[in-house]
């Protein structure tokens, strides 16, 4: 399967929020552009919300850089969001072990 580029993802700083958006729709998040962006947006000391719907696959260092910013957030009293994953991204983090951590039970994503 080959790897379509995201053109970039930028965070967007908002009084309460960072948003974490793709810029162009693409199959794979890569994760040294989300890094750089979750770097960018948690310097800003409040929560953020990543909008996964143009992102249809995740890789595990993906995965990894989503974990880590969340137990960061988590130390400083904010939170991570996931916002907007597909059917197929839900399975792959169900797959991953991660769907309980980034998605409770009993709330459903649309």
């Amino acid at each position: 399967m080959k790897k379509r580029d995201i053109s970039r993802l930028h965070a967007r700083v908002e009084p309460d929020q960072t948003f974490i958006e793709a810029e162009r729709s693409g199959d794979w998040m890569p994760a040294e552009d989300l890094r750089d962006a979750a770097l960018s947006g948690s310097q800003a000391g409040n929560g953020i919300t990543v909008n996964l719907a143009r992102i249809d696959h995740l890789d595990a260092s993906a995965l990894q850089v989503l974990l880590a910013l969340d137990m960061e957030l988590k130390k400083r009293g904010a939170t991570l969001q996931l916002a907007n994953p597909s059917p197929h991204l839900q399975q792959w983090f169900q797959f991953a072990g991660a769907d309980g951590h980034f998605f409770p039970k009993g709330v459903e994503q649309k």
